[in-house]
């Protein structure tokens, strides 16, 4: 009995190895995968040998260039207008105005999934050479555009053409060998898309479960929250009372949380004044930060954030931190916060005065009294023009 015990434990750790075994030799990554029939690599590298990826049509340049820090990788990203999307008309008419508007931000998700997908390039069909006269056939008489990747220091380009039958592939040519392969057509989507797609809209790469401890500061003030309760009921505390429920923090951090960039600034703005800070700890290890800038002057769009994972100052609405600025004085009693007046509405309409406003019991009165003096008035105005009604004084 003994030995038949001894033979299971010898099989079930022999599975065991052979599991561990199969998962190790995997392709960590879809490059290291083997290549399937027909396949074939247009270049190979790593991601981080990609410097600068660049998307050309017509309209628009896109550019997505490597950038450093001690976070990790990003992306600088710009979309510059092309001068030839808007030549005047050749007989002297205006210039059509282009939808293209130039942008400049940053890419940090986004970019890395798409440096991944480009840093080793597979073709899933060649074609070979073509010359001119099949241009036509492969769409390449009107392209979508052209695909630059600089690699370990060399530049690729690839001519873009028209989308393969009921696939998401497409077709482009190598303007160096001339040849003609279908690759997988989804970066090009993404580049064409320019800062819809691949702008930075999270505040951080982690998640938000992930910080134990948070320090909110503003107008001299600062409060140190932490993570308290038991698995499946979770909230932030203060840190002097870390076995209550601090609600108006976690509230407020939930709103700081759902921000999200609309556009990005190439730099803060000088004079613009910083009204609060957040910062984010695992244990003794910073996760990240968060500042809240208001602009004076800038009626519109007057705040902008910061984070470490966003790069460049990005713009929020109005709309969406108005509440986290007005909870600050309950969140931080005492704290000298900017003074940053409410958004403005519509101006009301302009009521002519009156020495007295009518009874509710006058007002029927003072109606039928009107119509009836106003009857002969018409009667003898016929064919006249009308009057002019009294604007709104000002």
């Amino acid at each position: 009995m003994k030995e038949l015990k001894r033979t299971w434990i010898h099989l079930a750790l022999l599975l065991v190895a052979a599991v561990l075994a199969y998962v190790q030799s995997r392709p960590k990554d879809a490059a290291d995968k083997p290549l399937a029939p027909g396949e074939l690599e247009l270049w190979k590298a790593k991601p981080e040998d990609v410097s600068r990826i660049a998307f050309e049509d017509d309209k628009k340049r896109v550019v997505l260039e490597k950038q450093s820090d001690k976070v990790g990788l990003w992306y600088l990203g710009k979309v510059e207008p092309l001068e030839a999307a808007a030549k005047p008309d050749p007989e002297g008419a205006a210039a059509p105005k282009t939808a293209v508007e130039a942008a400049t931000f940053a890419s940090a998700s986004v970019a890395k999934e798409l440096v991944k997908s480009l840093s080793t390039l597979r073709a899933k069909r060649s074609f070979g050479p073509i010359g001119d006269e099949r241009m036509k056939e492969f769409g390449f008489d009107k392209p979508e555009g052209t695909l630059r990747v600089t690699v370990a220091g060399k530049e690729r380009a690839l001519l873009v053409g028209a989308a393969t039958a009921g696939s998401s592939t497409r077709y482009v040519r190598d303007l160096e060998s001339r040849a003609v392969y279908v690759i997988d057509g989804s970066s090009m989507s993404d580049l064409k898309a320019g800062t819809a797609r691949l702008a930075e809209r999270n505040q951080h790469e982690w998640k938000w479960n992930e910080p134990d401890s948070i320090t909110i500061a503003a107008g001299g003030k600062s409060k140190r929250v932490v993570r308290s309760g038991t698995e499946g009921r979770r909230f932030w505390a203060d840190a002097n009372t870390a076995d209550q429920n601090d609600e108006t923090s976690g509230n407020w951090l939930s709103k700081l949380e759902r921000l999200r960039p609309t556009t990005f600034l190439a730099s803060l703005p000088a004079g613009a004044t910083r009204v609060v800070r957040v910062d984010y700890r695992t244990g003794s290890d910073d996760k990240g930060f968060f500042e809240l800038h208001y602009r004076s002057g800038e009626k519109e769009s007057p705040f902008v954030v910061v984070t470490e994972n966003l790069r460049l100052p990005a713009v929020v609405t109005r709309q969406s931190v108005g509440q986290l600025v007005d909870d600050l004085a309950t969140l931080l009693p005492g704290a000298e916060l900017p003074s940053i007046p409410k958004e403005e509405g519509p101006a009301p309409m302009a009521v002519p005065p009156s020495d007295a406003a009518p009874t509710a019991s006058a007002a029927p009165a003072a109606s039928a009294s009107a119509a009836a003096s106003a009857a002969p008035a018409a009667s003898s105005d016929k064919g006249k023009a009308p009057p002019k009604k009294p604007g709104p004084s000002k």
